[in-house]
């Protein structure tokens, strides 16, 4: 999904908006894990790359800022790497029972 920048706003405003849209998202999905971590783990995963692509992009603008940031979401994407890691190698397994029986 692309997002629109409106040139008529000050460009921090709408790279915040959109930071705060993608971390909304992530939040959301992350709280889906409770009943479908499959799934919900690689979309919060998906967010997080592209807040992080988003903080590297505008990284010219603000390095401080978007360095600590950019530092802090692949933490966090670290972080859910390894249940993500089990439940698609569960999934694999899963598959693989059902079609060799």
């Amino acid at each position: 999904m692309s997002y629109r920048i409106d040139p008529r706003l000050p460009l921090t405003g709408e790279v915040r908006r959109i930071l705060a849209e993608e971390i909304g998202k992530a939040l959301v999905h992350l709280d889906a894990a409770r009943d479908r971590p499959e799934q919900a783990l690689h979309k919060c995963r998906r967010r997080l790359k592209k807040v992080r692509s988003l903080l590297r992009l505008v990284r010219p603008g603000d390095e401080i800022f978007c360095s600590t940031e950019n530092h802090c979401y692949r933490e966090v994407a670290a972080l859910l790497a390894e249940p993500r890691e089990a439940t698609a190698l569960i999934e694999t397994i899963d598959r693989l029972a059902k079609n060799f029986p």
